[in-house]
């Protein structure tokens, strides 16, 4: 496993932009969205393939996101909330978003490799960034109302251009 790879430096790169961060953190806030699909599909369109959403749900970067991320988070989420005023817990609450950090970087890199299983398109970066991000609501169960739409193009946007 390359921990190090050309998705991890793009997922650095873009999400360090406030606009990118801020859209990342509402989609998974407001959508239950992951950041790390969001990045990955964003990712992927810029290496001209499109994402491929039955490989992903069945994919390694799926069991260990559901085993390992998100069960983090949600205790980190737990520790904040339970304990925020409290400054004993602020070097413990650090640890954890640093242990977080790392199930996504190692998340990450399964989706890279997982990556190398999808085969390229003919298709321009700006039309695969929307197919991608688009495909990745397929299957939630929310309608797309105009703040979800306005969120991933302006996400599609800000990856195309700082991809």
């Amino acid at each position: 496993m390359q921990l190090q790879n050309p998705l991890w430096a793009f997922a650095l790169k873009v999400y360090s932009h406030s606009e990118v961060e801020q859209c990342c953190l509402t989609l998974q806030n407001d959508y239950g969205m992951s950041i790390n699909r969001l990045l990955f599909a964003g990712w992927l369109a810029t290496q001209h393939k499109p994402i491929n959403i039955l490989a992903l749900k069945h994919s390694a970067a799926g069991q260990w996101q559901n085993d390992i991320t998100h069960p983090l988070r949600a205790l980190r989420y737990q520790v904040r909330g339970d304990h925020s005023s409290e400054p004993a817990f602020a070097s413990f609450y650090k640890a954890m978003r640093q242990a977080e950090l790392e199930a996504e970087k190692i998340e990450l890199a399964y989706l890279y490799i997982l990556a190398g299983e999808c085969s390229g398109a003919g298709e321009s970066t700006e039309t695969l960034m929307v197919e991608n991000l688009t495909q990745l609501i397929s299957d939630k169960q929310f309608p797309v109302d105009v703040e979800l739409y306005d969120l991933l193009a302006s996400l599609g946007r800000q990856m195309s251009i700082l991809g």
